[in-house]
């Protein structure tokens, strides 16, 4: 695992409550986890799987794993009521969890529910979370709503048309969500992501960031006060977007 450093586990201990990460039992999700307790911020982590997510919470006892799956997402607002009873200090969202069925519209074996399932954890449940947790987000002094995008939000891959359209579409909400919370205590925050080194991705793609770096660079942010946290190689997306649209779709293309 790599810390944030010195300066940044400070500001990050000072600045976040309690925070909520979704997709902790792999990937960014787990590395956010790690590093936010290891900041001293206590984390609630969501995730599919108990055996991972009691893993997860045996590195520190500021983790707290907390099981749900976000494709059912008439269990959503019982998941928001539980957590805010047993946290009422919970103050951060981080919408980190996502799924990446990497096969074309047309492939054989891709049928309807798993493109139901995919648009729903990757976009459906961020923005239900959100608006379930929106009131006493409010009510707080201060609190976040973070969202995770993807460069395949801005430059489709041809193997991931659904994931693409799903990051593309939390991208829209993320900028629509910090229009209406403008003057309240709520900051709305995304993070763009490049291709990371992730269970997810494993056997994808060249050039991969590491977890430890991706999720290390998204809480530099945070604790900077940034709200358009662009990662790694991702930080040339606006630019190739307006300049060289072409290169940047080549670019996926050939991950």
């Amino acid at each position: 695992m790599t810390t944030p450093t010195l300066e940044h586990r400070s500001r990050l201990w000072q600045i976040l409550p309690t925070t909520i990460v979704t997709g902790a039992t792999s990937g960014i999700g787990w590395e956010l986890a790690m590093q936010l307790a290891h900041a001293g911020v206590r984390v609630i982590a969501i995730g599919r799987r108990l055996h991972e997510l009691q893993g997860l919470a045996a590195h520190s006892p500021l983790i707290i794993p907390w099981t749900a799956d976000l494709a059912e997402i008439e269990r959503l607002p019982a998941l928001a009521a539980d957590i805010l009873a047993a946290h009422p200090d919970a103050g951060c969202l981080i919408n980190n969890a996502g799924i990446q069925d990497n096969l074309r519209m047309d492939d054989a074996d891709y049928g309807h529910a798993a493109v139901r399932r995919e648009v729903d954890v990757n976009l459906v449940a961020p923005m239900v979370l959100t608006q379930l947790l929106l009131s006493h987000l409010k009510a707080r002094q201060r609190s976040w709503v973070v969202n995770v995008t993807s460069v395949l939000g801005h430059a489709p891959k041809r193997t991931a048309a659904v994931y693409s359209a799903t990051k593309a579409g939390l991208h829209t909400f993320t900028r629509a969500l910090r229009v209406q919370m403008q003057g309240s205590a709520v900051t709305v925050a995304e993070a763009l992501m490049p291709l990371v080194d992730t269970p997810m991705t494993q056997g994808r793609g060249r050039g991969k960031m590491p977890v430890e770096d991706a999720a290390r660079a998204l809480l530099k942010g945070l604790s900077s006060g940034h709200t358009d946290i662009r990662i790694g190689k991702a930080r040339a997306v606006p630019v190739l977007q307006r300049w060289a649209p072409g290169i940047l779709s080549r670019i996926i293309q050939r991950q």
